[in-house]
């Protein structure tokens, strides 16, 4: 695949800037920066903003989500109420549906945000400002796990795809500084609008905002240092690939399995070579365009997999221990070192053609004969009961293999019709994507 090179490109970049005053009662409206901006309705003080942004950033922190200074920075400095006009929260007496779920919308003022509303704002949540199709501001945690990832300095190029309320790209700008640029894309003509105009009421006059498929990427802002989606993908973008910058590096949230299953993907260029490796874990909406993908068991189709009665039912310890240990605890049941790992048997039998996701009765686990959804006492099969039979096997090859994690595996893309130079063998796994194939093998680090 041909990229974009750029040997005069200068890689060495300054140091992030220093985290800025602690944004005490005392702290002048220069030292809290945007936040001077936001004045509390119903009484309240605009004193409570910074509040709510210190413990919202201490939160992150004590949690080791945001490391650097840089990112702490960023999160200080950048008012996410600013960026919000309105956004929905479930409700059983709502007025607005998706999927088998009711919604009511709550309007927000940026200028005189309620100090109800700021609580959930500025609380570790994510914020769905639009239902069909849906759109919403990442869960910051998320946010700040991927920041982190990115490695970001001063004077960067970065382009992401999905601008959402431009929340996070405005955080980036912050990293990359007056020196760097931040391009997004977004598929939704009436998101860029908005989010273009709360940028530039917010003082983000810089960043570009662009109504476009992401999967073409934006070739006139090009070579990137870096490329971030925050959509779940079905592929990785040829167009990507030709706009990264030499030494540049993509996050991509790469759909392995069902909707909402979208381990976070680092991917490069070495010697003409599309190479990744899975960085840690996330779920997204799944992007639009050219790279939306109609195979995948989405949100509204995994509600339907466990919706009628099951063809068997079977004590989860019959099955498998293993499988017990895995699915069939809560998170407080498991040791440190299981939760740390929760997720490393659903990767495996996601790159071995299953999609795995969640539903209130248990872990659900979808092949083409059927359905499995594993639960704390019992197995409940929707479709061909072999399926418990083919689950057992993946499980104790599993644990044959070590019972790899994330970081274990390693990846190679290639487009479909030059496939078969990619290797393979023994240890190796091939996912037929939308445009190509990637091949996944073992490789303890």
């Amino acid at each position: 695949m041909k990229r974009v090179h750029n040997e005069q490109r200068d890689h060495a970049r300054q140091q992030a800037p220093p985290v800025p005053p602690e944004l005490t009662k005392d702290s002048t409206h220069e030292d809290r920066g945007l936040y001077s901006n936001g004045v509390l309705a119903k009484g309240g003080s605009v004193r409570e903003i910074p509040e709510l942004i210190e413990a919202y950033v201490a939160d992150l922190k004590k949690r080791a989500l945001i490391k650097s200074a840089a990112v702490e920075h960023a999160f200080r400095r950048v008012s996410r109420h600013r960026l919000l006009e309105g956004f929905y929260r479930e409700d059983e007496q709502g007025e607005h549906q998706y999927g088998t779920t009711r919604f009511a919308w709550r309007k927000s003022n940026p200028d005189s945000p309620d100090p109800d509303l700021l609580r959930i704002v500025y609380s570790d949540t994510p914020v769905l400002t639009r239902l069909s199709p849906p759109s919403s501001t990442s869960q910051p945690y998320l946010v700040a796990r991927m920041l982190e990832l990115l490695e970001l300095e001063q004077g960067m190029n970065v382009l992401e795809i999905g601008a959402g309320t431009g929340y996070n790209a405005a955080l980036i700008q912050e990293i990359v500084g007056k020196t760097g640029h931040v391009t997004t894309l977004d598929i939704q003509a009436d998101v860029v609008e908005q989010t273009t105009r709360l940028l530039k009421a917010a003082g983000y006059r810089r960043i570009e905002v662009i109504a476009k498929d992401g999967a073409m990427g934006h070739a006139e802002n090009a070579p990137y240092d870096r490329i971030v989606a925050t959509v779940g993908c079905s592929d990785v973008s040829s167009r990507w690939v030709e706009q990264l910058a030499e030494r540049g590096f993509m996050l991509i949230p790469l759909q392995h399995g069902a909707e909402g299953f979208d381990p976070l993907t680092r991917i490069w260029v070495e010697e003409e070579r599309v190479l990744g490796r899975f960085v840690g874990w996330s779920g997204f909406m799944s992007i639009r365009g050219a790279l939306e993908s109609e195979q995948r068991l989405s949100f509204e189709k995994q509600e339907q997999v466990s919706a009628g009665p099951p063809q068997a039912e079977l004590p989860v310890v019959s099955v498998s221990e293993e499988i017990e240990r895995i699915f069939g605890r809560t998170w407080n049941e498991r040791t440190e070192d299981e939760q740390a790992r929760y997720l490393d048997f659903p990767l495996f039998l996601a790159v071995s053609g299953w999609d795995v996701f969640w539903t209130k009765e248990g872990s659900g686990l979808w092949h083409r004969r059927g359905g499995v959804v594993v639960g704390k006492h019992k197995v409940l099969v929707h479709g061909d009961v072999s399926l418990v039979q083919d689950l057992q096997s993946l499980c104790a090859e599993w644990v044959e293999l070590g019972r790899p994690g994330h970081a274990d595996w390693r990846l190679e893309f290639q487009r479909r019709a030059d496939a078969a130079e990619l290797p393979g063998g023994e240890g190796t796994w091939t996912i037929e994507r939308k445009f190509s194939t990637e091949v996944a093998r073992l490789e303890k680090p």
